[in-house]
């Protein structure tokens, strides 16, 4: 392996745990449904119903809807599994969601010290994450992401939505994040939860190695997929690079 000059970082349920967030957000919408809605409604079905049609689309594919309301239409599409239409409701139910995400959306404790040991002993940081441009900011602004990161970071929204760019597990935003540290491909490591994304993403992109957060140990790596480590939180990545050394040892 050639000494490796950078780290790059995947966003959601690597560096933030955003599926945490998300159980807040739920709750909430849950609690607030039942009081917007007429009684008998299930704040938890309507959960239930929200979630494969935000999986589905979850903003305008054509762009022409703005995220937001986009997402609004998916609650009022919810609650009309249920016999409802409140077109009013369900804007304060996506502002909610999305305003309590926001407020939980933070670091961890210790993945700040964690980054800045990094930098500490040389290695350049970026982070590459998927999603709405939109949406995206906004995380990376709730986290304080740029201060942490000094501006390093992709989004593949908007990598997409100029028109040339791709988004992860394609080689060219790996690329382009490489170009950003000023490292070769084979200089740097990148480390997420997603075997697609990221391990894959990592690995096609020509990258020293994929490092995967695999938080409860619940899944494997596919047969014929390889990682530089497996980790459980992304708090262990100092003691995973020393014993690839790329850290000294302590």
């Amino acid at each position: 392996m050639r000494a490796v000059k950078a780290v790059f970082f995947d966003l959601d349920d690597t560096l933030v745990l955003t599926e945490d967030a998300d159980k807040e957000a739920f709750c909430r919408v849950a609690a607030l449904a039942e009081e917007l809605l007429p009684p008998g409604t299930s704040g938890k079905q309507l959960i239930d119903d929200w979630r494969p049609l935000f999986h589905a689309s979850p903003w305008c594919p054509e762009g022409k809807v703005e995220v937001e309301a986009w997402r609004a239409q998916l609650w009022l599409q919810a609650m009309a599994r249920q016999g409802h239409e409140d077109a009013a409701a369900a804007t304060l139910l996506q502002q909610c969601f999305s305003g309590t995400r926001l407020e939980r959306y933070r670091f961890g404790p210790g993945v700040e010290e964690m980054v800045q040991l990094l930098h500490s002993c040389g290695l350049a940081t970026a982070v590459i994450t998927n999603g709405h441009r939109v949406v995206q900011r906004l995380k990376l602004e709730a986290c304080g992401a740029a201060r942490l990161f000094q501006h390093r970071m992709l989004v593949g929204g908007e990598e997409v939505a100029v028109g040339c760019g791709h988004e992860k597990p394609h080689p060219a935003i790996f690329h382009k994040a490489c170009g950003l540290v000023g490292c070769l491909p084979e200089e740097a490591l990148h480390v997420g939860d997603s075997l697609i994304a990221d391990v894959g993403g990592a690995l096609q992109a020509g990258l020293a190695g994929a490092i995967w957060i695999n938080r409860g140990g619940a899944r494997q790596l596919p047969e014929g997929m390889q990682a530089a480590a497996v980790l459980s939180s992304v708090l262990e990545l100092p003691s995973a690079l020393r014993e690839l050394q790329v850290l000294p040892p302590e």
